[in-house]
Order: structure tokens, then C-alpha cells, then sequence
């Protein structure tokens, strides 16, 4: 037990099971799936592995599809229905109980928020409710529908049960099938599945009743239950309370997961660092001061502090809590809370770039921090192999690759020295994290500055150095980490050339310049925004606080559009609407002049308006800083680079490609 967390890793009995401790792995869909069988990848069974090494108490398996019709293309679907799926399930039991965690798989059916065009039927409902998600109106379900879902629930049960599993989760939030039913804003039945909420629970119930019905007593049966929708006319705090305390009069469940929010608000119920943490401490503990005798499961929601999560079991909000994302970036958070490790974890940014931004395009869930995460198996706990050879390695460039190699270079035995030319490490992520409300991602950096100091790393700042002074080190190897830079000419992908007047004396910047602070923008600014991401629209949000009249061009059909799947858009776009920030979509630059800038629509090209600019801004095509790298390559015994001076990308590709040449050098 942990001094400092005493409840944290207090034993806890779950109906008949007895969990270690009083952390679970809430259930976070990693997309580690066979998209031909709908089975596990190997992936999967690793990626548990590595948590429950840890020593965590419990793991809630990513939500598992019970029917080939909750399909939410492109994500892929999973067949927990199939008995053939048995034998992939083992091996992730198997992996898990050896360290003596417990596991339970969460069962889901999407419903009305399905995307059926691979699977070649309607989406299924309890009324014609149009999603918002994929824009298809459902089949209304008839008795052999509602049948069949059942079906589909109780044969999974029975299936995870035969893997070993120590219980099922039942998926009733984030908008899907059981929740549907229960809800009057997807609900308007008229039959004994719709109004009155006994009504409305009737489809829940009989799920519980024939999953129970189908297992021993031992296995244990759990829901995760809406703790508000957060629609118009949804489901409330109050009207949940009234569920749970049903559902434990019912006497068939052994716990209930508590979670905010449905499909059509992921931006709160998976918050970027723009949202506040423990959004859904409230709600559960609205439940648990309401029922007795279940146990109350919470991820409270942005949790990284041990601290937060023993208060919130300090307070009686809940019996155990729930980290998702923070398990992505760091495995072993369990270990290092429990050896007194604190300042070792790495914390989730939450940036939800690699994790919903990759869910939603049927990628696998990473981490742009972690690069083992999805890769256990190779990149895992103990997979790091001492150099045969200690070499002299230097490392040119302070941003995070070159902070990356450094690190797991030198815990594999070179002797490594960093040479950085600012007085700080960190590079583009410091300059990231002046951004409006995006200070967390210095977390990244934060965290590889003291990894590197405990391994052994040497640093040298506020040098640059050149090709000979390089050559003068003598070092056995040479890594190049000079990163990337903005051009400024306009050069890009929407027109591969530059936007004439680009070099207008004291007209056009780069967002570097402004957020280093070697240029101070005019009163009226022009991004220009090939970047589709944060930095453009934070540079409008920062610039229009400041009291510049701003107005963002893009050459996407909306603002911000990769920032739509991380669920950050829903954060960012609102405040740019509060301050009067200028939104020109599907735009582009013709010319710059002293003071203004000609911009035209890219479906009518000859319509050219003129608008004013005393600063434009030109967050366009990045240009690789690699001369050093090609001054070195005949001149040095071996010169490697890493990173945005390969070529220009994000910090996720900047640290896996780190730590991949950390482990080969």
C-alpha cells in the first residue's frame, strides 16, 4: 500500500470478485482489431499486458461489438458474438491474470449512430431518429429486432465468459443502443419500450436479466450508465439517479461505471486539455450518495494526479477510479504511484491527437508521447537491449526527437552530450504551448528534460554549433535534431508556389516570429492557414485578445478541420465566433501588398477581393533545417537525423522516429 494513497491501493471486492486495488483501466477503444475476422490483433493482448504489469487492479476491455450491425465505419467492428473469437480473447485473459489483474470486457450495440455501408443494412433504433454522427436515419426496431439485439448481447456474455474473463461491462452511454432506449431524446416510442421510464427501461432490463440468466453467478455483470447526456430534453443527473437506484433494487448487477455525455458531445466526454478534468466526479457522485449497497466506478475525466484520484475516493464520489488516456502515455502509472515514482509519470497532454484522432479514422490508438503504445511488443517493458559497443554520441538539437534519442540512447550505455542553441530545451513545443490554453503540451518536454537528466544525459546549451566544431567533438556517432521551420513565401500544397509579395518589407511573418516575439502584430492581420490544425486558429485567438482584427483564411471547407476528429474544434471554434475572428474558407492568397492582401475563393478563382493587412501571416508549407546534416555526411563517422529535419511532421512522428534510431544506434 501507498503511504501517500492509501485508498488508491486499498483491496475492494467488485460482487465476487477481489481486485488489489482501487484503480481500474477505464474501457478505451484502441482499434486493435482485425478488420477481415473481427478479431483481437496481437496488439491488444500486448497492450493490456504492459497495463497490468503495472499492477493495476482492474482493466474494463475497450468496448466489444455484439452484432455485425453496430458498425461505425471507419472504425473497425468487432465480433463478440462470434464463438470464434474465444481463442484471441484467451490470450489477453491469459496475459492479464498472470500478474494477477482482473479483467472484464466491455459489450456494446451502436444503434442508431451506426454506419452500415459495409455491412449493407440500416442502422437499427428504437425510433427514426436521425444521427447527427453519420447522417442516416435508422429502422425503427421490431420485436424480432429488439430480440436479436438481445441475442447478441447474451451470446457475447456467454463467449467472454468461456475466455476467462471475470465479467462483462454493458455499454449504456456515449449515445448507443442501450442508452437509446433509455432516453426520451432517441426514444418516442409509443409501445411498452417507450414513455414512462419503466418503459424506457424495459430493453435495458431484459438485456441484464438474459445476460445474467446465461452465466454463473461468479461472472460478474456491470453497466456503464449514463450520468447525464448533456442533450436538450435527454437524460439528467436526476433522471439517472432514479435509473440506478432501480437497476440495485433490480439486484442483477454488481457495480455501475458512471460516465457524462453522449455521441454528439464527445468534445466533453473525451475533453481535450481545453475542457476542465473531473468532469464526471458530479454525476457519480450523485449516484453513489443515492445507492446503497453497488459499487460506483468513475474516470473522473482528464486524470493524470494520484492526488485528484485519492480525493475523489476521499470524498465518497466513488469506490474505485478510472484512467484511460493516461494509460496510453504511461503504462506503468500504477508502479510509480504505488514506489513513490510520482514525478516519473509521463502525463497525457491531452491533446487527443493520436487517440481520437486516430480512432476516427479506423487507425490504432497511439501516443504522439509514447511510441511504445500499440507497439508493446516490441517497443514494451524490457525490450530495450544494452548497446554491444558504448559510442561517444552527439546529439545537435534540443526540441523533442533529439531530446527522445538522447534519452533512450543513453539508457542503452552510450555516452551522450546534447548540444542545444537556445537556453531552453523543448523546441516548437515551447512555442506550442504559448498558444492560448494550450500550456499542458509543454508537458512533453517537461517530462523528457528530467528522463534524460536520470539517464545520464550531458547538455549543453545556448551553443550552436557548426560542421567543424562538430567535427572537432570526435564523436562516434552524430545525430542531427535541428527540426523545422515555417518559410513564410506562401509556398504549399493548395498552390505549390509562392503567393506573390511575399517578402513585402515588414508585411509578412511566420507564427514563429510571433510567438518568440520578434514581431509584434499590426491592427489588422491575415492568417494565411495551409495547416488545418491549432496553430493558425491559436495564433487568431492570441492575436484577437491582444486586439488585432483578425481574419483566417483557409483553404479547407471549414476552420480547424483536423482539429474535428481530436475533439478540440468544439473548444476552439466558439471563442474565435466570441471575439470576432474573420473565418474565409475554401480560400487562398493571391498577392500582398503594403497593408492589404488580395484573396480569392478556390471554386471561383477570378473573384478576387482585397482585404486589409498590416501583418499577414504565412502558416504554410515547413522547410526542413538540414544543412548541417548534408555538411556533415562525408565528414563524421556516422551522421543520423531524426525528426522534422527529415521531414516536417508532428510531435508524435518526431519522437517515434527518435526512438526508433535510439534503439539501433
Amino acid at each position: 500500500m501507498s503511504i501517500d494513497y492509501p485508498l488508491l491501493f486499498e483491496p475492494i471486492d467488485i460482487g465476487p470478485l477481489e481486485i488489489k486495488n482501487r484503480i481500474y483501466h477505464s474501457p478505451v477503444t484502441l482499434n486493435y482489431v482485425d478488420r477481415r475476422t473481427g478479431f483481437p490483433t496481437e496488439e491488444l493482448a500486448h497492450y493490456y499486458a504492459e497495463r497490468a504489469r503495472s499492477g493495476i487492479g482492474l482493466i474494463i476491455q475497450g468496448a466489444m461489438d455484439v452484432s455485425p450491425a453496430s458498425e461505425a465505419w471507419p472504425v473497425p467492428n468487432f465480433s463478440m458474438q462470434d464463438e470464434n473469437i474465444i481463442p484471441s480473447l484467451r490470450d489477453i485473459v491469459g496475459r492479464v491474470h498472470a500478474y494477477g489483474t482482473k479483467i472484464i470486457v466491455e459489450i456494446f450495440h451502436i444503434g442508431q449512430a451506426a454506419n452500415t455501408r459495409r455491412y449493407g443494412r440500416p442502422s437499427v433504433a428504437p425510433s427514426a431518429v436521425p444521427s447527427v454522427s453519420v447522417g442516416t436515419t435508422p429502422k425503427v426496431m421490431e420485436a424480432e429486432d429488439i430480440a436479436d439485439a438481445i441475442d447478441g448481447f447474451v451470446r457475447s456474455t456467454i463467449n467472454a465468459c468461456d475466455a476467462g474473463y471475470d465479467g462483462v461491462e454493458l455499454h449504456a452511454t456515449h449515445g448507443y443502443l442501450l442508452e437509446q432506449f433509455l432516453s426520451p431524446f432517441f426514444n418516442k416510442r409509443e409501445d411498452e419500450y417507450g414513455g414512462p421510464i419503466d418503459n424506457r427501461m424495459r430493453f435495458l432490463r431484459d438485456t441484464i436479466e438474459q445476460c445474467r440468466a446465461a452465466v454463473d453467478d461468479d461472472f460478474v455483470i456491470g453497466l456503464r450508465l449514463v450520468g447525464d447526456e448533456l442533450l436538450p430534453g435527454g437524460l439528467t443527473s436526476a433522471d439517472i439517479v432514479d435509473v440506478a437506484t432501480r437497476l440495485e433494487d433490480d439486484g442483477q448487477l454488481d457495480f455501475l461505471d458512471i460516465d457524462i455525455g453522449s455521441h454528439q458531445n464527445y468534445h466533453v466526454t473525451m475533453s481535450p486539455m481545453y475542457g476542465a478534468p473531473n468532469f464526471n466526479v458530479p454525476v457519480a457522485a450523485a449516484v453513489r450518495e443515492a445507492v446503497d449497497a453497488l459499487p460506483i466506478l468513475c474516470a473522473p475525466g482528464r486524470l493524470v494526479d494520484p492526488g485528484q484520484a485519492e480525493t475523489v475516493l476521499q470524498d465518497g464520489h466513488a469506490d474505485m477510479v478510472g484512467l484511460g488516456r493516461a494509460l496510453v502515455s504511461d503504462p506503468d502509472w500504477v508502479a510509480k504511484v504505488r514506489e513513490g515514482r510520482v514525478d516519473d509519470i509521463r502525463h497525457c497532454v491531452f491533446c487527443n491527437q493520436y487517440t481520437m484522432g486516430n480512432l476516427f479514422k479506423g487507425l490504432p490508438i497511439g501516443c504522439i508521447q509514447n511510441p511504445a503504445a500499440g507497439r508493446e511488443k516490441d517497443y514494451g517493458a524490457e525490450t530495450l537491449v544494452p548497446a554491444e559497443v558504448s559510442k561517444k554520441i552527439a546529439v545537435i538539437g534540443g526540441g523533442p526527437a533529439g531530446m527522445e534519442v538522447a534519452r533512450v540512447a543513453a539508457l542503452r550505455g552510450h555516452q551522450v552530450t546534447l548540444y542545444e542553441k537556445n537556453e531552453a530545451l523543448g523546441g516548437q513545443v515551447l512555442l506550442a504551448a504559448k498558444l492560448p490554453r494550450r500550456d499542458e503540451i509543454e508537458g512533453v518536454v517537461r517530462w523528457l528534460g528530467l528522463q534524460m537528466e536520470k539517464s545520464g544525459v550531458s547538455v549543453e546549451m545556448g551553443v550552436e554549433v557548426t560542421a567543424d566544431k562538430v567535427v572537432e567533438l570526435g564523436a562516434d556517432a552524430v545525430i542531427i535534431a535541428t527540426g523545422a521551420h515555417y518559410l513564410g513565401t506562401g509556398f504549399s500544397g493548395v498552390v505549390p508556389q509562392e503567393i506573390a509579395g511575399w517578402d513585402t518589407a515588414g508585411s509578412v511573418t511566420t507564427p514563429e516570429a510571433l510567438l518568440t516575439g520578434a514581431v509584434a502584430a499590426g491592427p489588422s492581420v491575415v492568417i494565411v492557414d495551409a495547416d488545418g490544425h491549432v496553430t493558425p486558429l491559436g495564433l487568431a485567438e492570441m492575436l484577437a485578445e491582444q486586439g488585432s482584427e483578425v481574419t483566417v483564411v483557409t483553404c479547407y471547407p471549414t476552420v480547424g478541420s483536423k482539429l474535428i476528429e481530436e475533439m478540440n474544434f468544439s473548444h476552439v471554434y466558439p471563442r474565435l465566433l466570441e471575439l470576432g475572428v474573420r473565418l474565409r474558407v475554401n480560400s487562398w492568397a493571391a498577392q500582398v501588398r503594403q497593408g492589404e492582401i488580395d484573396v480569392f475563393n478556390l471554386f471561383a478563382p477570378t473573384n478576387i477581393e482585397t482585404l486589409p493587412a498590416a501583418t499577414v501571416v504565412m502558416a504554410t508549407a515547413r522547410s526542413v533545417a538540414d544543412g548541417l546534416y548534408l555538411d556533415l555526411k562525408d565528414r563524421v563517422p556516422a551522421v543520423h537525423r531524426v525528426g522534422d529535419c527529415v521531414a516536417p511532421g508532428d510531435i508524435g512522428t518526431a519522437i517515434l522516429s527518435a526512438h526508433r534510431l535510439g534503439r539501433e544506434i
